[in-house]
């Protein structure tokens, strides 16, 4: 009897684009178990993290465990759904190399939205965030926008829907 390949979805998209909520989506219909680091983090740390100045350092070591645990999950033969933004394409490439070399499928998706809709989700949700998100003002919004770079159509990712 031959073992599945598992899956990986890779969820990648901007802040406020709807990642976590495609990818709560996704998980219903594959029955994948999704990995969200910034739900990671804000269970630590809450939501009000973002303007401390070792956030980095918390985002930095709290993606790398994600990332672990959504590996082990992977080489235990099982489907994960990585939901964590891959804002630039090397970071893209790096995460589907890794997946391919654990024997599994990366399936990425990109929630595509406009910068301004965006924004305005994200002012809107940290007037009151959600035991969720992150609060974010629109200059923390426009500093991160520099780091962003939307995949392109030669790189094979799938709009979600």
């Amino acid at each position: 009897m031959s073992k599945k390949q598992p899956t990986a979805y890779v969820i990648c998209g901007f802040i406020g684009a709807g990642k976590t909520t495609f990818a709560r989506k996704l998980e219903k219909e594959t029955g994948a178990i999704r990995v969200t680091k910034d739900e990671w983090i804000i269970k630590i740390f809450g939501n009000k993290i973002t303007s401390d100045k070792n956030f980095a350092v918390f985002d930095k070591n709290i993606t790398g465990l994600a990332r672990d645990f959504a590996f082990k999950i992977l080489k235990a033969g099982k489907d994960v759904i990585i939901d964590e933004g891959f804002w630039v394409k090397s970071q893209r490439d790096d995460i589907k190399k890794k997946i391919i070399n654990v024997g599994a499928e990366p399936i990425f998706y990109y929630v595509e939205c406009s910068i301004n809709k965006m924004k305005e989700r994200v002012i809107a949700r940290s007037k009151n965030p959600p035991t969720d998100s992150f609060e974010i003002n629109g200059e923390m919004f426009d500093k991160y926008l520099k780091y962003w770079e939307p995949p392109k159509k030669e790189e094979g990712i799938l709009l979600a829907s």
